[in-house]
């Protein structure tokens, strides 16, 4: 018995002395393997970057280079979990009393960093997870390679230089396969049917850019010259007994006189569309020259069987993509590199709110705006706050009540008398000048009252369009909802 103790005890320490051996053995191999990775990355953007310059048509080019794009989004979040420390909240209370409680700090709870992410997140799990991104990445330009070679024989595509969060606020991110996919339709020429005008269906849900997709396709300049008019159409103005005058129901988007008698309706459809009305549409368009066509976008999966091609379906961004997308809007210039602290707290937040666009938009703004981590920490307590009162009063995230055109409060930084609730959102050529700025309520610099417009989110690249939100000081069910005017383009 005295001899199985000093054994025990023995076998105790090696297996201790083993495991620590290895755990340190670890951590050169994942400093590696990051290393590794982010090289990989910044080759795979230059790939990106100088393919995105190229006018590619070839659907299996364009398939590998979203592929690729999908990893450096995936290689990018992987890397920033370990590059950043950890974001730990301690709370004593985790009860939130009042809808309106998050408007001041609560002291019991505060937010704390480690910095042992690195240590404790280097396992042997850990290893693989990274060993397995870096083996994606190595693959995806691999398959690459032959796609670079001949983008040496594409014509470029000529633009202003731009920083990479400029590019961003042109609304098209994680978009590229997709919008030369709707270029091509558009400019084919060649096997076209003398019977049907072709069709191309766009599916989605709310809010995920099927019209903005579409509308920047149609800005291109070889759009334009390619038809003689592009037409709008919403799906109440498609009624039988007025779809013969296309013009007098829809809004012209673009007229050229100069080029073939072409015509180009764009329809953004709610609901479902009646076979009568269908046929009545494409009976008016037979005064059209051939290589007329047609982009149907909607919710619905009926709308595929009208289409004469593929459906394009999009989606929301996934969580990699929308943390690519918010860190380059929080940090704007700046490199999160510089500001690790700052980018942990930017990645909570992209989790809180992730897969709006708008959001994305809002909060990256005031969180660029207000550069210091005071503020920013603030953010995320309010945010989680706000979150967690929706969940008890609504039982929903605040994002799937707004995409269900529910009313839901608005996040507000600041005390205020008056509660405030916000619905839709929606996309206009014109921005009132007397509306105020969302991002003015939320700090409580500006106070309206009643039932009003706010300013969401200006984009600073053509279109230039605003995104208003329906506000109201009033109680839901007092609250009326705005009624959608004809020249105004709703994501749908």
């Amino acid at each position: 018995m005295n001899m199985l103790v000093p054994a025990a005890v023995s076998d105790i320490a090696y297996r201790l002395t083993t495991f620590a051996i290895k755990k340190y053995q670890q951590l050169p191999d994942a400093e590696v393997a990051l290393e590794t990775l982010n090289r990989l990355l910044l080759r795979a953007q230059t790939i990106i970057e100088e393919a995105e310059g190229k006018c590619i048509a070839n659907e299996g080019m364009l398939h590998q280079l979203q592929m690729l794009i999908e990893g450096m989004y995936r290689g990018h979040y992987l890397l920033d979990r370990y590059k950043y420390p950890a974001l730990q909240e301690d709370r004593k209370d985790e009860e939130v009393s009042h809808v309106y409680s998050f408007s001041k700090f609560n002291p019991a709870k505060r937010l704390r960093f480690s910095s042992h992410r690195r240590t404790l997140c280097f396992g042997s799990n850990s290893i693989k997870e990274l060993q397995g991104m870096i083996a994606t990445i190595e693959k995806g330009i691999s398959d690459m390679m032959n796609l670079v070679v001949f983008l040496r024989n594409y014509r470029v595509v000529h633009h202003q230089p731009r920083d990479t969060y400029s590019v961003l606020e042109n609304c098209m991110f994680g978009r590229q396969m997709e919008h030369e996919q709707v270029l091509s339709f558009l400019l084919q020429t060649d096997g076209l049917g003398d019977e049907d005008f072709p069709v191309l269906p766009i599916i989605g849900p709310r809010k995920c850019g099927k019209s903005t997709l579409v509308e920047h396709a149609c800005r291109d300049y070889r759009v334009r010259n390619h038809y003689s008019l592009i037409l709008f159409l919403r799906g109440n103005n498609l009624k039988d007994a007025r779809v013969a005058n296309l013009r007098e129901n829809g809004v012209v988007k673009h007229q050229n006189y100069s080029s073939c008698k072409r015509l180009l309706i764009i329809i953004e459809l709610a609901c479902d569309i009646s076979e009568q009305t269908w046929q009545s549409l494409k009976s008016s368009m037979s005064c059209w020259a051939r290589g007329s066509k047609i982009i149907i976008t909607s919710r619905s999966d009926k709308i595929e069987n009208l289409g004469t091609t593929a459906a394009i379906r999009l989606d929301l961004l996934h969580p990699e993509a929308y943390w690519y997308f918010f860190k380059k809007l929080a940090f704007g210039s700046r490199d999160p590199d510089e500001h690790p602290k700052l980018a942990s707290v930017a990645m909570e937040i992209a989790t809180e709110y992730s897969g709006s666009f708008l959001a994305a938009y809002t909060i990256g703004g005031l969180l660029r705006d207000n550069f210091n981590a005071q503020f920013w920490c603030s953010t995320l307590k309010y945010l989680r706050a706000y979150i967690r009162n929706q969940l008890r009063l609504h039982g929903d995230h605040p994002n799937n009540l707004l995409l269900k055109g529910q009313w839901v409060h608005c996040l507000r930084f600041a005390e205020a008398s008056n509660p405030l609730w916000m619905s839709d959102y929606y996309e206009t050529d014109s921005c009132p000048d007397q509306a105020p700025n969302i991002s003015d309520i939320m700090l409580g610099s500006a106070t309206p009252r009643g039932r009003f417009e706010a300013l969401g989110w200006k984009s600073r690249m053509a279109p230039y369009y605003s995104y208003m939100i329906c506000c109201s000081t009033e109680a839901p069910g007092h609250a009326v909802g705005r009624k959608k005017r004809s020249y105004d383009r709703f994501l749908v």
